[in-house]
């Protein structure tokens, strides 16, 4: 599994659903949808990141 994001930081085409997770990796209650290309939102407790649960599909228009 890779590391979490971490609050600001780009998805890059990366854009989906995330979820908080704890600094040991336990998954918190809290979801957030980020377009692609978007920084992350902050998170509840200092020492959280996100991790993706589902990745939007890239458009090809």
């Amino acid at each position: 599994m890779a590391a979490p994001k971490k609050p600001g930081q780009n998805t890059g085409n990366q854009g989906g659903i995330y979820q908080e997770v704890g600094p040991r990796g336990g998954k918190q209650p809290n979801y957030a949808t980020v377009p692609d290309n978007r920084p992350l939102p902050p998170t509840s407790k200092p020492g959280h990141g996100w991790t993706p649960v589902k990745v939007t599909p890239d458009s090809n228009r």
